[in-house]
Formats: structure tokens, C-alpha cells, sequence
């Protein structure tokens, strides 16, 4: 695959406006006196818009209600948010050895790679289509955005299967059965949350322990495409890095490994600049 995961996907942040309604007021007809000095023919007929009790009243219960709804509405929203917080899906059946694991995360490319092309046609039918409005962009169409969701559960789908692939080759190392990433308290779908991010410190440091290169260079290549490398733990981060800056000058890393490596230290300089 040519380019990272990261550089490949796409994502839509649209922002719709609402046009508040506003109720025309009613017109009420009175007669008014011009000033004395012009005469009586010049007294004319003034409009007047105001209001009456009645309706000053219903537009008052109108923005109540209209407040009530935006409160529950922002309550069903962070309650959405805690509920999605405790959620922990079951974690998949694990690889049966590094094999399997690296078929996996080719198939997950594959996957992920349909699921971006399938954005870029969404997308251009919705430019073709009669209701596009440049100003309002993508957003009012679902199947754009339902496109998009895909491909950023494909995105995390590929990056927890290279974490699986470097798990996979721990368990060879340590001669353990296939174990899941919730071994690490990683939680599956859940992305690159700061639990998760916690997750890739206790990884690497359980591949650095135990000399699995190629896991630990897994483990970087999740932290460099997602950007946080820096939020690793500093002392592990610098461990690993001198464990495979050396098998990189010995020329013992394997193909496209090295410049994982190269791409990650010049993360931890810019970190420390």
C-alpha cells in the first residue's frame, strides 16, 4: 500500500445555519394628528406594527418550549456520549499466529481501501445531484455520511489489526497463546482515546522487553499515523527507539521498517524541539 492510512482517508465537517422563523406582526391602523402648524389637510393615516397581548404571549410559551427542547436535547447527547464512554464491545477472536495476523491487516487495507473509493463516489454524486448547494457542502447527504462513518471504522479496523499483528508476535516470543488486545485494556472501535493511547506505552513496553521488533515497530507505526507520538510514555518511546535505531544501523529490521523508524524519530525531535 502506497502512503499511510492516515494520509489516504478523507472526512466531511460540514456546519449547517438555521433561518429562525419570525412571526410578521399585525398591523394596526390609527389616526394621528400632524403637527398643528401644517393644518388639518394635512392630517394623514400612520401604520403602526406592534403586537397583540395575546400573541406576545404565545411567542413567549413558543421560545419556552423551544429552550425546553434544547436542553433535552443537549442532555440525550451527553448521555449518548457517557453511555458510549462505558461501552466495551466484544473484542474479536484473536489471530492465530503472526500469519494470520498479517493476513488480517490485508484484508482490513482492502477493506479500507473499498470503503474510500466508495466516499470519493458519494461524494461526486452528490455534486451531480440537483440538491447540491456548495454552501451547505455534504452534509444533508446520508449516504455521504454514511460513507464517511465507514471509512473511519475501517481506519480504526486497520490500525487495531496491526496492533493484533504485534501481539501476535508476542505471544510467539513468549510462547503464550493468541491473546486479544483487551489484554492491554485496549477497547475495541473505540479509536485512539486517550485509555487506548495509554494502551500503546503498555504494549511497547512488553515488546521491548522482550526483544520483538517488529511488534514495537507496529506499535510506533499506529502512534506515528495518529499523531500521537508524543503522548507516549517518554522513557518506554526512547527505550524502543534505541532497540531498533541499532537493529536499523545493523540493517536488521525487515522491508519497510526502517522507514517507520525514521518517520518516528522525527516525531520524537519535533516533540522535544
Amino acid at each position: 500500500m502506497s502512503g499511510s492510512v492516515a494520509s489516504m482517508s478523507s472526512s466531511v465537517a460540514v456546519h449547517l445555519s438555521n433561518l429562525a422563523w419570525r412571526r410578521a406582526p399585525t398591523v394596526a391602523v390609527g389616526r394621528v394628528c400632524a403637527p398643528r402648524a401644517r393644518g388639518r389637510a394635512h392630517r394623514g393615516i400612520a401604520i403602526v406594527a406592534k403586537r397583540s397581548a395575546k400573541q406576545r404571549q404565545s411567542r413567549k410559551l413558543e421560545k419556552r418550549d423551544d429552550v425546553r427542547d434544547m436542553q433535552k436535547r443537549m442532555e440525550e447527547r451527553k448521555a449518548a456520549v457517557e453511555a458510549a464512554a462505558k461501552f466495551r464491545p466484544e473484542p474479536p477472536p484473536p489471530p492465530t499466529n503472526p500469519t494470520a495476523a498479517a493476513e488480517r491487516v490485508e484484508a482490513r487495507l482492502v477493506a479500507f481501501r473499498e470503503a474510500l473509493e466508495k466516499v470519493g463516489e458519494e461524494k461526486q454524486a452528490a455534486r451531480e445531484s440537483d440538491e447540491w448547494d456548495p454552501t451547505r457542502g455534504y452534509k444533508p447527504f446520508d449516504d455521504v455520511q454514511d460513507a464517511v462513518y465507514e471509512l473511519g471504522c475501517c481506519k480504526t479496523e486497520v490500525y487495531e489489526a496491526y496492533l493484533e499483528r504485534a501481539l501476535a508476535l508476542l505471544c510467539q516470543a513468549k510462547n503464550e497463546p493468541p491473546a486479544s488486545l483487551d489484554t492491554f485494556d485496549w477497547v475495541y472501535q473505540r479509536g485512539l482515546d486517550e485509555n487506548n493511547v495509554r494502551t500503546l506505552s503498555f504494549m511497547l513496553a512488553a515488546l521491548a522487553k522482550n526483544n520483538v521488533a517488529s511488534g514495537m515497530v507496529e506499535v510506533f507505526r499506529v502512534a506515528c499515523e495518529c499523531g500521537v507520538v508524543g503522548a507516549l510514555d517518554k522513557n518506554i518511546a526512547k527505550k524502543a527507539m534505541a532497540t531498533l535505531t541499532d537493529l536499523n544501523d545493523m540493517d536488521l529490521l525487515d522491508g519497510g521498517e526502517p522507514e517507520i523508524v525514521d518517520a518516528v524519530a522525527r516525531a520524537m525531535a519535533a516533540e522535544e524541539a
